[in-house]
């Protein structure tokens, strides 16, 4: 019987307000209003207070857990995993104690939470917004403009990084360690078939992906009333300001429309929003004289978006990069608005073209312009899209979309074992720069998911039960990694340099050692494709552990007592 649901997301109103977040909050309100107990365990950016302190508190009639966070939680490098939030995610499991853990986009979190909710056997839900679980950019952009094709190749954009204890890491790495916690989530809720098909690409399993628009009120938003002008066409931009949002193609046809002469007399341009662009645009407006036909709106309250809507003639979507399901898609839809859109991702699945708006392709400026022109002269082909807006979205509503979450939620649990690959678990406070170029030409030689290169203090003990090998990238590694190895039988991998190590392989029998990049990329190989051999020297380490503990005590307290005698010599 389910009656508790916890809903996590990174960010959540009111502040931070976008589409997900708007999204998570609505599902929050209808699954209470629907009879469920719901709390909510989100991040809060606030460089004033204590770093991972928590804040309780009540927001529109439900319990949040605000976990305090400070700027440098928000950067690649240390977005995805936070033992202190992992912390803090148990103690709330023990307090509320969820029947569901239903997540939204947590990276900024801690991947590390979707582990302790599977540990616990807890039901969990992801739904997906857009691409964060495979593109540390979310949006698939290579560059400036140019949308990503092969989701296995993320170290042209960033090679390396630093995670928060300043390791120099390959990108594979974060990679990989989302992928393995991605996998113990029993469902993904995806809101368009785009997304779900890029997922499925990059490599998730179509049988846990289901497509549940995220629906809308629509009760809210065709209530709207707007008086349509008979002389200018109103188009509307809703969103961040920024690159990939196609804020650059919107400014080009702007000004096309200006050296036309259609600007002012035929359309006006309305533009919501803040973001990275916003100077460069307000800039480009002063320049060109044009606060009369052209209003920047700012930021706009959701709980007042209304007004903004009521100003729309036209809803414009310029994007550069494959949208998932666009919130003010649905609500303009919702209001009788039709869409002006670039032809790509979920916009493909919610624009008809010529039936409830236009599609144009994406970057292309002079379609842009030519299409909002058409539309302007056009009236009441413009009101008929609306009303065919209105009719896709009329049965998508709230009530209907938590309707089928919760049928989700009641299905069986269906992850038992989360993952068919195996983890080179990797010990060592910095990664060699030999194993760094192991790691990058052996992504660059063998694209499959089939092994995960994971640090070894992001799992938890129960995850050693995926671990393939213990693989040393710097020059000792870890003692406790390394004891914990050979007794659970786990072949080793260490670096030539270290004697004592070469030493323990030899004497044990337990495992390989390499001297650079090359030997250490064979060495992984031949570990990996020869499995006779890799059980035997995992068996030895096993054997080795079991008959030599107090051996192997003296041979941890040898290398501290050489580590001095070297110091002092």
């Amino acid at each position: 019987m389910i009656n508790k649901i916890l809903i996590c997301s990174n960010f959540y109103p009111p502040f931070f307000i976008g589409g997900a977040e708007i999204i998570a909050h609505e599902q929050a309100c209808q699954l209470r209003n629907a009879g469920y107990e719901v709390a909510v365990f989100c991040a809060k950016h606030d460089d004033s207070r204590h770093c991972y302190s928590m804040i309780r508190e009540i927001f529109d009639g439900l319990q949040v857990f605000r976990v305090i966070q400070h700027a440098q939680d928000y950067h690649v490098d240390n977005n995805f995993y936070k033992p202190a939030i992992n912390k803090l995610f148990n103690t709330i499991i023990d307090e509320f104690q969820p029947d569901v853990v239903h997540f939204h986009n947590i990276i900024g979190l801690s991947l590390g939470i979707v582990e302790i909710a599977y540990r616990r056997k807890i039901r969990t839900v992801l739904t997906l917004h857009d691409h964060w679980g495979f593109c540390f950019k979310n949006t698939l952009l290579k560059g400036y403009d140019v949308v990503c094709k092969d989701f296995s190749q993320c170290e042209e954009c960033l090679p390396e990084l630093l995670d928060n204890q300043q390791r120099r890491l390959h990108i594979r790495m974060r990679n990989d360690y989302i992928a393995l916690q991605l996998s113990k989530v029993d469902q993904f809720v995806s809101p368009s078939y785009y997304l779900t098909s890029a997922y499925i690409k990059a490599g998730f399993p179509s049988d846990r992906l289901t497509v549940i628009s995220y629906g809308i009120d629509v009760k809210r938003f065709s209530q709207i009333r707007k008086k349509l002008p008979e002389d200018v066409m109103r188009f509307t931009f809703i969103g961040y300001l920024g690159i990939h949002k196609g804020i650059h193609v919107l400014m080009a046809s702007i000004k096309l429309l200006l050296q036309g002469g259609y600007l002012g007399n035929l359309c006006t341009i309305n533009i919501v929003g803040v973001g990275g662009m916003t100077e460069d645009l307000e800039k480009f407006i002063t320049e060109n004289q044009l606060s009369s036909v052209v209003k920047l709106w700012g930021k706009v309250k959701h709980s007042q978006i209304e007004t903004v809507y009521q100003s729309t003639d036209v809803l414009v979507i310029p994007s550069i990069w494959p949208e998932n399901e666009p919130v003010t898609i649905l609500e303009a839809m919702a209001a009788r608005i039709p869409i002006l859109a670039s032809a790509l991702g979920g916009n493909l699945d919610l624009v008809v073209d010529g039936v409830n708006g236009y599609l144009f392709a994406s970057g292309n400026a002079q379609m842009l312009a030519e299409k909002m022109v058409d539309m302007a002269l056009d009236h009441a082909s413009v009101k008929l899209m609306g009303q065919n807006a209105y009719q896709c979205v009329a049965k998508d509503t709230l009530e209907n979309y938590v309707q089928q979450i919760t049928q989700v939620y009641q299905e069986k649990k269906c992850v038992s074992n989360p993952v068919l690959n195996r983890v080179i678990l990797c010990s060592g406070k910095h990664v060699s720069p030999e194993c760094f170029r192991a790691i990058s030409h052996f992504n660059q030689t063998n694209h499959s998911t089939c092994y995960k290169f994971i640090m070894s203090d992001w799992i938890s003990s129960e995850e050693w039960d995926l671990v393939e090998l213990l693989w040393i990238v710097d020059d000792k590694g870890d003692k406790q990694d390394i004891v914990n190895a050979l007794k659970r039988g786990r072949p080793l991998l260490v670096p030539e340099s270290n004697h004592q190590l070469v030493e323990l392989c030899r004497s044990s029998q337990s495992g390989l050692f390499y001297a650079d990049e090359m030997e250490a990329e064979a060495c992984l190989k031949y570990l990996i494709g020869e499995k006779s051999i890799s059980s035997a020297l995992g068996r030895n380490a096993k054997n080795y552990f079991e008959n030599n503990s107090f051996q192997l005590s003296n041979f941890w307290r040898r290398r501290s007592k050489l580590a001095f005698l070297n110091s002092v010599f």
